[in-house]
Formats: C-alpha cells, sequence, structure tokens
C-alpha cells in the first residue's frame, strides 16, 4: 500500500487528491506507531507526498496551516519514540528549506512558540535531536524580518544559546558545513539588538 501512495506521486494531480482526502493526516497518524516498519514506511511516503511534488503540496497545505504544525509538534514530544522525533525533525527541516514551501517557512518562522520547541530540542541529551533542533532553530535566526516576540525570546536567551552552540561545535569538529552555520547563528546571536520598546498608548 505504501509503495502504490509512493508511485502515486509521480502525477501532480494524483497527490492533489491524495491531499485533500486527508491522506497526509492518516501517515502522520502510522508515523506515530510503535512498530519501527510501519513509522518509517509512514514517513517515507509523506515525505514523497509533501516533497516529490512540492509546489502541488504546498499550495494545497497553505491553505490550512493550522492543520498541518500540529501533527509535527506531536511527533516532536518529550515522550516519542527517539526514531519518531528524529525523522519529524529532519522531515520538518527538508519541507521549510524546500522553495516551494517558502510561505509555510514564512508563517512558522514567525511563531515564537514553535521558536521554543525548537530551542528545547536543542537541550536534549540525543545529539541528532539536538543537531535537527538546531538546524531548524537556524532558520528563525536567519529570518531578516523576525516579528517581536521571536526577537525578544531570542535575545533575552541568547547568552545561553550561544553557550549552547558554543558547546555542540565542539562534538561537531569535521563537518565544514555545520561549523560555518554554528559560526554564522552564534555571530547573528551576538549582536543581535533588543527589540523597540511597544509605544504607550496616550489617553
Amino acid at each position: 500500500c505504501a509503495q502504490m501512495l509512493r508511485g502515486c506521486t509521480r502525477h501532480p494531480q494524483l497527490v492533489r487528491a491524495l491531499l485533500h482526502r486527508g491522506a497526509a493526516s492518516r501517515l502522520f497518524e502510522l508515523a506515530r506507531s510503535k512498530n519501527f516498519e510501519i513509522s518509517s514506511e509512514a514517513f517515507a511516503t509523506l515525505r514523497e507526498i509533501l516533497l516529490v511534488q512540492s509546489a502541488v503540496s504546498a499550495a494545497v497545505i497553505s491553505a490550512d496551516l493550522e492543520d498541518l504544525f500540529p501533527h509535527f509538534h506531536v511527533l516532536l514530544e518529550a515522550d516519542m519514540d527517539y526514531v519518531v522525533r528524529r525523522q519529524a525533525l529532519r522531515l520538518l527541516g527538508e519541507v521549510l528549506l524546500d522553495p516551494a514551501w517558502r510561505e509555510v517557512m514564512c508563517a512558522y518562522v514567525a511563531e515564537d512558540r514553535f521558536l521554543q520547541i525548537h530551542m528545547n530540542a536543542m537541550r536534549d541529551s540525543a545529539k541528532a535531536i539536538h543537531l535537527g533542533g538546531f538546524h531548524i532553530f537556524k532558520i528563525f535566526v536567519a529570518n531578516p524580518r523576525k516579528p517581536r516576540n521571536v526577537c525578544s525570546i531570542l535575545h533575552r536567551n541568547r547568552n545561553r544559546l550561544v553557550k549552547l552552540l558554543v558547546s555542540l561545535s565542539t562534538v561537531c569538529e569535521g563537518d565544514a558545513n555545520l561549523t560555518e552555520d554554528l559560526s554564522t547563528v552564534i555571530r547573528v546571536l551576538e549582536t543581535l539588538e533588543a527589540p523597540p520598546m511597544k509605544k504607550k498608548m496616550v489617553a
């Protein structure tokens, strides 16, 4: 069944039909399975439905973003299986960085509550979760139009975040791309200015 669904992703009209019929929601549910094979097949099929015809899937899902994000975040909860959390972080990162999903990415990084999810992931004891959280966290930092609440959280926590990222860089030596990403994010955080004070309303 999973192979048949993945075969459908070669056809844009079938991807559109599957998404309109709730296929993504069902696959997110299956991704939570304690059965490794079922969960892995669900993630593999989700990846193809969301990314093979990314322009089609992004257009369908961007019409109802509030339905997408909770599905991902359930898979990132601390009591979820490690492999599930790792695969969910990887898939979410791939979706947010796909050019066709730019509108979704901009909506995602505008939410301070989502930022905090990935800040917590970076504190996880598992290196893969830590790194997965970082690869999404860096999108929040790189956003040139950070909303006030996001900027405020980053500025308020920047010293602890820099310390955390420096410690991460020491265990990732040899990965030139990751080292460069860490250096860039650290530099942005160190120079990040506090958001302007809100103007008080004059009665």
